[in-house]
């Protein structure tokens, strides 16, 4: 082999420089395909974060709406006002049945900062309405005293759509007639309320209540006020639950609506440290609450987390239009009359009733901030939010976090006859 060969095999192959610049282009090629990786990775993370917001937000508001308009079902409009209300409400009625109403709509005790920073102040709305059964229940006096007691007629239709046969057992009727909850008498055309505090099962299921308020009874075949003791046995009412439901903004680790609250929904802040407005974020919360006014343990839910924008708007009758159709007029909560339609009707000169529907407004906002700055939305509680800020330090990158809101007007059918 000659010498000419030998040099060309040798030279054969990269000369360092070369080899020096293709490690050099090729991390360039890496650090600019991990980069965009990075980048798509969190761009994913983002619209993850905010696709679940809307989902959430979505959910909870169809459970909004679905009560809204279930306000006043099988229940007084306006007990106050009520003309087939045996006995007007007094002081010693309980709270919540003294001002029994379809919607009441008033401010909360607890205002948080990061929502006022914001612009908003959010109402606490109050729902009255039977929402654990759609049935109402044959049933008669059977005994009074210091509680009145109610024989439900046995093996009527509504005992079997409890769902546990003809007979309901103790835990059953417990379930539906709850102590502290309201019950509706109807009896040849009036109403009266009452506090219930045991109910029983078997053959012979019983509702009773006491006498907070008191129960009115009445002797003979005279008509008016009063409920008949049927010593024959002929005479029978028809008897149901109502149900007071509170909705309101709340951050559950400082003040969550009953004491298994904080414990219970402790997890939704145990990375409170983890980023920018996790400590002071703050749901929309659902609680069943008895006739005076507290809530009910094990009834507390939550309907929408990250909840951050929650308003209402009414519809409510304000006069008439020559004879008789009436006139109906958007009442914003800035509104001087909306508290006279929206507010507690014990001794006042409220009319709740003629509310027709409402609409209402609820705001979500993502986990984490990713953005910057504001869009101009923000400031008035008569617009909705586009970018909600997380805390009032400087603004950084991640100052603003997004927001879904869902808007929609609910009427409420089960006061549009009322015109007393």
């Amino acid at each position: 082999m000659s010498r000419r060969a030998d040099t060309r095999r040798v030279s054969a192959g990269f000369t360092l420089v070369e080899l020096m610049v293709a490690l050099t282009g090729g991390l360039f090629v890496s650090l600019a395909i991990f980069a965009l990786a990075r980048d798509s990775g969190r761009f994913y993370q983002r619209e993850s974060r905010i696709a679940n917001a809307t989902v959430g937000a979505l959910m909870g508001f169809e459970r909004l709406r679905t009560d809204l308009s279930r306000a006043g079902f099988l229940a007084s409009a306006n007990a106050s006002r009520d003309p087939a209300v045996c006995g007007a409400p007094d002081s010693s009625w309980p709270t919540n049945l003294k001002n029994l109403a379809g919607i009441q709509i008033t401010q909360p005790a607890t205002a948080y900062t990061v929502l006022t920073a914001n612009g908003r102040t959010p109402p606490s709305l109050l729902l009255a309405g039977s929402y654990g059964s759609p049935d109402v229940f044959a049933a008669k006096v059977i005994a009074t005293g210091t509680t009145t007691t109610f024989l439900l007629t046995p093996s009527q239709p509504a005992l079997l759509r409890l769902g546990n046969g003809a007979n309901p057992d103790n835990t059953t009727m417990q379930g539906v007639f709850a102590n502290a909850r309201a019950l509706r008498i109807v009896e040849y055309g009036r109403t009266y309320y009452g506090q219930i505090t045991t109910a029983t099962g078997g053959s012979a299921p019983t509702v009773s209540i006491n006498a907070l308020p008191p129960v009115q009874l009445r002797s003979g075949s005279a008509l008016g006020c009063g409920l008949h003791y049927p010593d024959s046995g002929t005479a029978v009412a028809t008897i149901n639950v109502v149900n007071f439901i509170r909705y309101d903004l709340r951050n559950l680790a400082t003040n969550p609506q009953t004491a298994s609250g904080q414990s219970t929904y402790a997890s939704l802040y145990s990375n409170s440290a983890a980023g920018p407005g996790e400590a002071g974020r703050t749901e929309l919360v659902r609680v069943e609450q008895d006739v005076s006014g507290q809530a009910l343990t094990g009834t507390e839910e939550v309907v929408a987390e990250y909840a951050v924008d929650f308003n209402l708007q009414l519809n409510a009758v304000t006069g008439v239009v020559g004879c008789c159709d009436p006139q109906m007029t958007v009442i914003a909560p800035g509104d001087a009359r909306f508290s006279s339609f929206a507010g507690p009707s014990f001794g006042a000169a409220n009319t709740p009733e003629l509310i027709r529907s409402v609409r209402v407004r609820l705001g979500v906002r993502s986990r984490e901030g990713d953005r910057p700055s504001d869009v101009g939305s923000g400031g008035s509680n008569g617009a909705g939010l586009f970018r909600f800020k997380l805390s009032t330090a400087a603004n950084t990158t991640d100052a603003y976090a997004r927001v879904r809101t869902f808007q929609a007007d609910v009427a409420l059918h089960n006061q549009a006859d009322v015109l007393w």
